[in-house]
């Protein structure tokens, strides 16, 4: 093909033709330039397939995290409503207006000092950052909402000062006042003891021990809260995501 091109120009230049093989040469200037263009054009189509191929990868395993995520959440807030319920309980309990049983109020102090603590599954969202990959998601709203998200997620204030109040003034008020009495320290070691007994009347007038109850109830509401905006920004992530993924 390039001999029959050469013969053609070297017939032009000994005939004299200049003016035909000016347009000859331009012609095939123009010629390479559109192979060249073409080629660089099918080179920009793979590279944008291969990239939207990888776009849907990464959109399917962070639908997969954010349906960890609402698993999570469910089970945050079941155990949000049930630290609600045994402050309830040792508040009823303490003010006389519930009978005493040990195992119900043991079983509800308890739950007053679980701590609930959401940490959002976070493994396709740190290797995009890492790897730069978070920028294949062509959709701005649903790449700045997923930033948003896991920021949020990440910070996760109700959780951390849960998890702080927790250790520095709720457990060691509680086990000041309740644990270091005849029955729950034979509960807990099997060993008789010169403890006095717990009296109920005195915890339910004790305003250090009634305020830190007070104050998980307070937490309990909020993380329930909490859970129930991060349920809701995480179905509408996979919303955004579903209208992404092709068939």
């Amino acid at each position: 093909m390039i001999s029959f091109f050469r013969k053609i120009r070297k017939g032009l230049v000994t005939e004299s033709k200049f003016k035909k093989y000016l347009l000859y040469a331009v012609g095939e200037i123009i010629l390479v330039v559109i192979g060249i263009l073409i080629a660089l054009q099918i080179n920009s189509w793979n590279d944008y397939r291969k990239e939207r191929k990888s776009e849907q990868l990464i959109l399917h395993n962070f639908k997969n995290n954010l349906e960890t995520d609402i698993e999570l959440l469910n089970q945050f807030q079941d155990g949000a409503e049930i630290g609600l319920k045994a402050v309830d309980t040792t508040l009823l309990i303490v003010n006389g207006h519930l009978g005493f049983n040990f195992n119900s109020f043991s079983s509800s102090i308890e739950k007053i000092l679980s701590n609930n603590y959401f940490q959002s599954t976070t493994t396709t969202f740190d290797q995009a950052i890492s790897t730069g990959k978070i920028d294949l998601i062509l959709d701005d709203k649903l790449r700045s909402e997923l930033l948003y998200y896991y920021k949020l997620t990440k910070l996760n204030f109700d959780d951390n000062r849960m998890l702080e109040t927790n250790q520095e003034f709720v457990f060691p008020s509680i086990f000041s006042t309740v644990v270091p009495t005849k029955t729950i320290a034979h509960a807990l070691t099997g060993i008789e003891n010169n403890l006095p007994e717990l009296d109920l009347e005195v915890l339910g007038k004790n305003r250090e021990f009634i305020t830190w109850v007070l104050f998980k109830k307070s937490a309990f509401q909020r993380q329930s809260q909490n859970y129930m905006f991060l349920k809701d920004e995480v179905e509408h992530l996979i919303e955004m995501i579903n209208s992404q993924l092709q068939d």
